[in-house]
Formats: structure tokens, sequence, C-alpha cells
């Protein structure tokens, strides 16, 4: 008995030890858990990135090449790039010969490149004591771009009915909104930024940067209309039909009536290859000019012959704008009455009959680079200094 009774104490005590042990186990199991955190927690603090998306955030994406970046503006707006880059405007009216109306002469007024100097045009409208009806005025070109109110100009302009022809800041108005008003009429300024970048515009001097767009989408369907209708050379009536008035220059081998375009617009110089926009190639085109006018007698009734043939007469005389680098230019057959008002020169009118000049002074509204601006400071406005002041880039 007394053996039996202790076998089953020891029997009990290896229950409660291992019934001990299983609680101790169970107690550090659950202590081990809780140092687990929960599935979202891991979720949270292990990094999830894939390698995909890792190259997408820290690798640029490809850029297509700029035919297949066209191709997709194309695409979208269902616009071909051929018919974007082939583009070309309305040619301009090359010659027109003018006629008072009602027949009666009135005292012509001459104006320089305005560039959208509002202010300064009313001012020598007024110092010229212009009477509308009484008086014709006539510009020679640049009537916009650079100053500031360019299409305010527009509209003085045909307020007044103005004679003028086309300068080459209005000829690149006038493509801008031919352009924009055709094929890239669904273009929005950042597709039209991708295709300048890649070449895609129709035109070379299409520039976003400069001012023509911008006045190219402000001006009225009126504006543009009665803008693009103005010729590249205009004769005048009598008793004044031994002038004419153009913007750049004129070819001496080469009759009024078949002139290039888009040489008139731009020309300062003449080569041996012929008219350039440049002004240091060659000779300036109104010293040729002159050389030619030397054997020319023109009849002694030429202020009354209104039935002048102009496809057969080279040798007029010329009044015209653009050089803005040789300033002011009076000579006994041309006129250059470009006296660099957008750059604080003046604005200068030149008067029949009488041959008599008038200016204004002007602000300076295209200041130029910087060394430029250096350069005027120093000088001032003397505009016998103006050689120094831009680059024929600048002025083109």
């Amino acid at each position: 008995m007394l053996n039996s009774g202790r076998r089953t104490r020891r029997a009990l005590l290896y229950l409660l030890a291992l019934a001990a042990g299983f609680a101790l186990y169970k107690h550090m199991s659950a202590r081990s858990l809780e140092l687990i955190p929960p599935s979202s927690e891991v979720a949270h603090t292990t990094p999830t990135t894939t390698i995909t998306s890792s190259v997408a955030l820290h690798e640029p994406p490809s850029m297509p090449q700029p035919d297949q970046q066209d191709s997709k503006v194309y695409g979208r707006l269902k616009v071909r790039a051929d018919d974007v880059k082939s583009f070309r405007a309305q040619p301009p009216t090359l010659f027109v010969k003018k006629t008072f109306t009602g027949g009666a002469a009135k005292r012509l007024i001459f104006i320089g490149d305005i560039h959208g100097s509002l202010k300064e045009f009313n001012q020598l409208l007024c110092k010229v004591k212009f009477k509308q009806g009484q008086d014709q005025v006539v510009l020679v070109g640049d009537l916009v771009a650079k100053g500031p109110d360019s299409v305010a100009v527009v509209r003085r302009a045909r307020q007044i009915d103005v004679w003028a022809v086309r300068g080459n800041h209005d000829d690149r108005v006038i493509r801008w909104r031919e352009f924009l008003d055709g094929p890239g009429k669904t273009l929005s300024l950042d597709e039209l930024k991708t295709l300048e970048k890649s070449g895609g515009l129709p035109y070379d001097d299409f520039k976003l940067k400069k001012d023509h767009y911008t006045i190219a989408r402000e001006l009225s369907p009126d504006d543009i209309t009665w803008l693009a209708a103005l010729p590249i050379i205009m004769a005048m009536p009598p008793p004044y039909a031994q002038w004419v008035v153009l913007h750049g220059g004129a070819d001496p081998s080469k009759a009024l009536m078949d002139q290039v375009a888009d040489d008139v617009i731009v020309e300062r110089d003449i080569t041996s290859s012929g008219p350039t926009s440049s002004s240091k190639d060659g000779t300036a085109w109104f010293d040729v000019w002159a050389d030619k006018m030397k054997g020319f007698t023109p009849e002694a009734n030429i202020d009354q012959n209104a039935n002048l043939d102009f496809s057969v007469i080279r040798y007029n005389k010329i009044i015209y704008g653009h050089d803005a680098g040789r300033n002011l230019q009076i000579h006994p057959v041309t006129k250059g009455l470009d006296s660099r008002c957008v750059y604080g020169g003046q604005l200068t009118a030149f008067v029949l009959p009488g041959e008599s000049l008038v200016n204004v002074q002007c602000a300076s509204y295209d200041s130029g680079d910087k060394d430029a601006r250096k350069r005027r400071r120093r000088l001032g406005n003397d505009n016998a200094n103006v050689k120094v002041l831009h680059t024929h880039e600048e002025l083109l």
C-alpha cells in the first residue's frame, strides 16, 4: 500500500509539472505574438514599389523624336503635317497706281516706320497740321511690331483712310494670321511651340517669342483684311506721278512692275548676285538707283501724265523706309524715312509739295540687346552713331 501511494503522488507531481510547463509555453507564445505587428502595419513599413514603378519615378521617360511628337499633335487634332509645313499665305498685290478721290490734288504726307508707336503717330499728325479730306497720309510700311500699340496704329490708319505699302513686319503678321485662320486654327499655343522646336511651322521667321503672333491674333477680321490688301509698290497720282512708295528697296535692273515682292520689302543693298537684306554685303540700293537716274530724264509733263507705263519705267523717285541702321536718308531721287522711332529716334514725315521734313521725338520701345543698351546710354540718342547701336538681325 505504501509503495502504491508513493507512485500515485509521483504521477500527480509529474502531471502538475507538465501542466505548468504547458501554461508557461502558452504565455511565452502570446508575448511573442504581441511583438509582431498586424499585417497592415507590415504593408505600411515594407517597400512596395515595383521595379517598373521605380524606373518611372527616377528615370525620365523616353522623349519621342520630333517627327513622332508632331505626328502625335497632328493625329490628335486631325491636322496633317504636310498641310502645316507646306502652307503658304496668299501673295500680296505687287503694284498699285493711286488716284485722288474726286480728282482734286491733295497735300501728301509720307510717314516713316511707325512700328506700333501710336502716341508718336498722333503727335506727328498734329505737328504737320493734318486735315482729313484735304491731306493724304502715305505710310511706307511696318505699321506694326516692336512698339506697344500695333493694333491701335492699324485702326488709327484705317480711321483716317491712309494709303500704305506692306512692310516686312506687316507681312509677317499677315502670314501668321492666314496660317491661324487656316491649318493652324485648331493648334494651341503649346502645340505651336512643339512645332516651332521641331521645325514644323510653315515659315522660318515664325517665332512665338516675337510679337507678330500676338498681333495677328488680336487684329479684327476687318483689320487684317485691310492690312493684307496693302500693296508692295504704290505709284502716286498726278501731280506727283514721278514719286513711288515702297518699304525696302528696288532692283535697278528691273522695271517697277517686274520687281520681286520678297526682295522689295527687305532690300538694303545690291550685290553682284542681286538685292540683299544685308547692309554690309554690297552697295546701298539707293546709291545704285541714283547712278541709274543720272541718265534718265523724265518727260517735262510727267507730273500731269496719268498713264505712265510702269512695265517699262525703271527709274522714278522713291520714298521708302526699313533701313533704320542707316537712319534718315534724304537724297535727290530717294527719300529714306526710317529714322529709328521705335529705338528712341524720331518719327519723320516728308511733305509734298515743298519736300519739307517734319519729325517728333520718340520713346525707346525696342532697346535691342544688352550691349546695345549700354552703348545707347553712353552715346545717347545721337542718330549719327546709329550704325553701332543695332545689328542687322535686330533691325530685320
